[in-house]
């Protein structure tokens, strides 16, 4: 990717970013864009790169295994990468969830996908979301399934054709799960943050 790819790549994304996250940081990609490709399309790449780092310290606070510098480092990475042509909308979120699912590749001991063991407790510290998850199944909110189908997009980052694929069932049966599976837990926060 040039820097001038970068530059049109900013562009594109900067509003449906900036209608996604609270901190507005993305707000600089439209103006900051047009003025970079003007006078210094070099510096498309980082603009960018510092325009999402609010949003990648956020990922890295929220994660026990790995820091800053893992999700920046991994940003950029995926920022040289990015197909655009592809991918034109939502770019920042994209960005950013692509991040996420990268650094989560190489994560230590990942969580158990078996939807027999899902609501055993863990032997080591896991991230929040797979400890609400395992409390939902173990409360009965959601059955082994259903949390398998949860931990295998939200917490290993695994888009659903991949979940799908591990856990042997159509990606569209894994998109349902996890959208009736979120729309009964809601209600629930409170108890599960308790039982978590």
């Amino acid at each position: 990717m040039t820097a001038a790819d970068g530059l049109r790549l900013a562009r594109k994304g900067y509003e449906s970013a900036a209608a996604g996250w609270a901190d507005g940081a993305e707000l600089v990609y439209g103006p900051l864009a047009d003025a970079l490709l003007a006078r210094a399309p070099e510096l498309a790449g980082r603009v960018v790169l510092q325009a999402m780092l609010g949003k990648l310290v956020l990922l890295a606070a929220r994660d026990p295994w790995h820091d800053d510098a893992d999700y920046v480092t991994e940003c950029w990475f995926q920022l040289c990468r990015y197909p655009l042509a592809r991918r034109p909308r939502r770019v920042a979120a994209n960005l950013a969830m692509d991040t996420r699912r990268a650094v989560w590749a190489g994560a230590i001991a990942p969580p158990v996908l078996d939807p027999a063991l899902i609501d055993q407790r863990p032997a080591v510290v896991e991230p929040d979301a797979t400890a609400l998850i395992r409390a939902a199944t173990r409360l009965g909110l959601i059955d082994r399934a259903a949390g398998a189908c949860l931990i295998a997009v939200y917490c290993l980052g695994l888009r659903s054709h991949e979940a799908a694929e591990r856990l042997s069932i159509s990606p569209e049966l894994v998109r349902w799960r996890n959208a009736r599976s979120i729309r009964t837990l809601a209600p629930h926060a409170a108890t599960l943050a308790a039982a978590a």
